[in-house]
């Protein structure tokens, strides 16, 4: 079997978990084998043909098997297709006495990872033995990022379907909702003129005015959710939508609008972008000043990084909880109190962003505070034009 004055390797540290399985139907060899591979630190099981290796296989499967070509009544040349169907991640390798590039061409087609002539040294064994033990570990890792790719599609279509589901639900309740929330507001606004010098009757209906006002905020939102965000796109200027979503903050919140900082880097001020960042601004503005009142400041900066178009905001609230953080897109999912929110703001952010070619990403620095970026493609919104800082 082999020229017994070659030495052995000295033994390192035995793989991790490393195990092999040797076939042969002739007690010598295989014991050759097993002592060879026990002293470099392998985990060793014997079987005498095929069929046997198949139930080991089965029962505690090896990183790396070993097999004579021919054996009876099942040869390793079955063995090879048996393997290939039932376990794909065994790497096999053939050994034969009777080895021609014809036969090891075949058998190679066949699955086996390398096949070896006898009689064999034990350091070439060991050589191919170690080599495929590092191409089942880069099988085994593969199959890990396949599982994990094929997880986060199927995690992804569950959504998409959850979102299409949720946008059918809300565009029919608005529909629903919309006529006779429009006729109660005008009769509200008819009774409102006629009861001015009621004070009473003026503060209920003032309260039933707010109170509709909301609904139809609400409504509206819930259409906007339902169609896709199918709002203007005509192209402005980013500083313009920036100043003009940085003002409406500041008229709707009146004396406890916050300081809102826009930094914008003069070499992308005039890049144009859709109408309908407006909204996204202003959704991302709203969530910033709720997380962090009216005192500290709000930063809205935007740059390029690379070839993108970064347009950050930023606050300096207390951040958002890990166990919140992966939830914070889900449509009506909101930690704010009761008649602040309708969870729909950053969903319908999100897919405006989508829809304008870029991504939408929350990070909570270790520092504190919350940074709301999106990220736009430059080739789609002319920054080629733009040169990059040195």
């Amino acid at each position: 079997m082999s020229d017994t004055s070659d030495p052995l390797p000295p033994a390192g540290p035995p793989p991790a978990g490393a195990h092999v399985l040797v076939v042969d139907d002739k007690d010598v060899v295989r014991e050759f084998l097993r002592d060879v591979l026990e002293m470099a630190g392998y985990r060793v099981t014997l079987v005498a043909d095929g069929a046997e290796a198949l139930t080991a296989c089965a029962q505690d499967p090896p990183q790396v098997l070993l097999s004579d070509y021919r054996m009876q009544p099942f040869d390793g040349r079955r063995l090879l297709h048996e393997l290939k169907d039932r376990h794909p991640a065994i790497v096999p390798i053939v050994l034969t006495g009777y080895g021609t590039v014809e036969r090891t061409v075949e058998l190679m087609r066949l699955g086996a990872f390398d096949v070896l002539a006898k009689p064999c040294r034990a350091t070439e064994i060991l050589a191919t033995v170690e080599k495929a033990l590092e191409h089942h570990r880069a099988l085994d890792a593969n199959q890990d990022l396949r599982r994990r790719l094929e997880a986060q599609e199927t995690k992804r279509q569950q959504v998409q379907e959850k979102l299409a589901m949720i946008g059918k639900l809300a565009a029919g309740v608005a529909h629903e909702l919309n006529n006779p929330l429009d006729a109660v507001l005008r009769c509200v606004r008819l009774c409102r003129e006629r009861v001015a010098t009621d004070a009473d009757a003026s503060e209920y209906l003032d309260l039933a005015h707010a109170g509709l006002l909301r609904m139809a905020d609400i409504v509206q939102s819930l259409l906007t959710f339902s169609r896709n965000a199918a709002v203007e796109q005509a192209p402005q200027a980013l500083s313009a939508l920036v100043e003009e979503a940085v003002l409406g903050m500041a008229l709707a919140l009146g004396d406890q609008a916050p300081p809102m900082q826009p930094e914008i880097d003069p070499r992308v001020a005039q890049v144009p972008l859709p109408r309908g960042m407006h909204q996204v601004l202003a959704n991302l503005l709203r969530n910033a000043f709720d997380a962090a009142g009216s005192e500290r400041p709000i930063r809205v900066v935007a740059r390029r990084h690379g070839d993108r178009l970064l347009i950050e905001v930023i606050d300096q609230g207390s951040g958002i909880a890990p166990d919140v953080l992966p939830r914070v897109f889900e449509p009506f999912f909101t930690t704010k109190e009761p008649g602040r929110g309708t969870g729909l703001g950053l969903p319908i952010s999100a897919r405006l962003v989508e829809r304008f070619g870029g991504t939408l990403r929350i990070d909570c620095p270790s520092s504190g505070g919350t940074v709301v970026t999106v990220s736009l493609p430059g080739e789609r919104y002319a920054l080629d034009t733009v040169k990059e800082a040195v």
